[in-house]
């Protein structure tokens, strides 16, 4: 397994727009991204590598981004995880901890949420983050 390097992203998603706009936004704010589009090659590069977040699809096929989030919790407690979901609809708390979600980004994606969101679940790195830009 290969130790993680700061501000390594994993996006486990099938909507390949998502993935593109996430994958701009993270590199715009130095991050390391890699990106998978099914639920198993996802879960593939957690065992293969460590990543400080993991944004996951609420609906992602076959899986699910609450059953990614348990096995986070499970296997790879230290790893942020992040859901990332078009719904609207309220999420209970409760549910979201117990699962191990640290927060939820809305569709569409926004820049300046994903920065707020990633600057306020990684302890000290809101000072290294750019503005939008």
């Amino acid at each position: 397994m290969t130790e993680c390097t700061p501000f390594s992203v994993l996006i486990i998603e099938d909507d390949a727009i998502a993935c593109d706009v996430a994958r701009k936004s993270l590199m715009r704010l130095g991050c390391r991204v890699t990106i998978t589009h099914t639920a198993e090659s996802g879960l593939d590069e957690l065992k293969r590598q460590d990543f400080n977040v993991v944004i996951a699809g609420l609906c992602i096929r076959r899986m699910g981004g609450r059953s990614i989030a348990r096995w986070i919790r499970s296997n790879k407690p230290a790893t942020v995880c992040i859901i990332l979901t078009s719904w609207q609809g309220e999420l209970e708390n409760a549910v979201l901890v117990n699962d191990g979600i640290s927060s939820i980004i809305h569709k569409p994606l926004q820049f300046n949420e994903i920065r707020q969101k990633i600057g306020s679940l990684i302890p000290g790195v809101t000072e290294f983050l750019p503005e939008e830009i």
